[in-house]
């Protein structure tokens, strides 16, 4: 998977856009999979595993890079420690996806834990580190 190419700005529309939809598509997988229809649930799950690693990716190769070019790596931390949550929150991903192939009991657990996690995250994405890429984009425009 590779970054979109997107200008900064639409990339960052897009992202919202992504963090807007997100908790409706896990509440799918969550109603998907109180019916008991465990395979019904896994694609619902799998869009969000490949959703979020393109979004990881855009946020990671593109904007963080962006940071990381202009602010060097120590003004960029504040920025680096919101994106290491990427880590915690794909392993929520991950156990969620296995859990539709066991059939075990903490797939309704998982997601509501994603959902939750996502939650937080998003909004720190979006009160902190992107208004952050904007500003500097701001700074460099003539």
């Amino acid at each position: 998977m590779k970054p979109r190419e997107l200008p900064v700005n639409e990339l960052i529309e897009k992202l919202k856009e992504e963090h807007a939809n997100l908790p409706a598509i896990i509440d799918d997988a969550i109603i998907t999979y109180k019916t008991g229809n465990l395979s019904g649930a896994f694609p619902v799950i799998a869009d969000v595993r490949e959703t979020l690693s393109q979004h990881i990716i855009d946020e990671e190769a593109v904007l963080l890079k962006l940071l990381l070019d202009r602010l060097g790596k120590e003004a960029s931390e504040p920025y680096i420690k919101i994106l290491q949550e990427h880590t915690k929150i794909m392993k929520l991903v991950e156990q969620s996806v296995e859990s539709t192939y066991t059939g075990w009991t903490e797939t309704e657990n998982n997601l509501n834990t994603l959902k939750e996690e996502l939650a937080g995250h998003h909004k720190q994405e979006e009160e902190v580190f992107y208004p952050k890429v904007i500003s500097l984009l701001r700074e460099s425009s003539p």
